[in-house]
């Protein structure tokens, strides 16, 4: 491996915790909707559907997140209830955080150290203004040489983004918790790539990694980073 890397690191449950606020707010609307004919499993399984059936063709994001609650809802609730559930679902929506922050452990002064020895990029998935909000709220733009916010991360946004910010695969690590878009598309764009251990990992990211792969290696804690790069 070049001495010289430059390191591309996911956002959302890699620098900061996110999809924890989304599990909360499925617990809620759970509570909204399960009723005598659907069950709690049942129910997310629709939502599971929605949502997998938008990955690649919709965005991420609150509002998206909230469109796919109202259709779920809207498959799973009796007609007659659904005036009434549907405010709520709103206003569990609406009760989300949008734009703030929690740095990971350990994640600042990783990327300190790190960004003395390598060049940094971002690259983050999502809707643009929800995504930069968090950028900005987290205080770690200034230490990125490169930050996109992207719609898909599939292997041509990663060959796409090497063209643009002249970046040599065999040079570049893609640094994420999302097997599904962090580490099987950028092995696929000739990247290596380091997939980061994280509790709430979206169950929609998951997705099979070649366990004999030398290109991929696996950190159980953020600041594991340091000793391999």
């Amino acid at each position: 491996m070049p001495d010289s890397l430059t390191l591309l690191f996911d956002a959302d449950d890699t620098l900061w915790d996110n999809n924890i606020h989304f599990e909360r707010a499925i617990e809620a609307w759970l509570g909204v909707v399960v009723n005598g004919a659907w069950t709690p499993e049942a129910a997310r399984a629709e939502l599971d559907r929605i949502e997998e059936a938008s990955f690649t063709t919709g965005g991420v994001g609150t509002t998206p997140f909230g469109v796919h609650l109202r259709l779920a809802a809207e498959a799973i609730v009796p007609p007659g209830d659904l005036a009434i559930a549907l405010p709520r679902i709103e206003a569990i929506v609406g009760a989300m955080p949008r734009g703030a922050v929690t740095l990971l452990p350990g994640v600042a002064e990783t990327l300190d150290a790190l960004g003395r020895r390598h060049t940094l990029g971002l690259v983050t998935r999502g809707d643009p203004a929800e995504q930069w909000a968090k950028i900005d709220a987290s205080g770690l733009r200034h230490r990125f040489a490169h930050v996109a916010v992207v719609e898909h991360k599939v292997p041509e946004t990663y060959r796409g983004l090497a063209e643009r910010w002249g970046l040599d695969p065999a040079a570049t690590v893609m640094i994420g918790n999302s097997p599904r878009s962090d580490i099987v598309p950028a092995r696929a764009a000739g990247f290596r790539a380091v997939l980061v251990s994280h509790a709430t990992t979206w169950r929609l990211e998951l997705a099979e990694v070649d366990p004999d792969d030398p290109g991929v290696s696996q950190a159980d804690r953020f600041e594991d980073l340091l000793g391999m790069f």
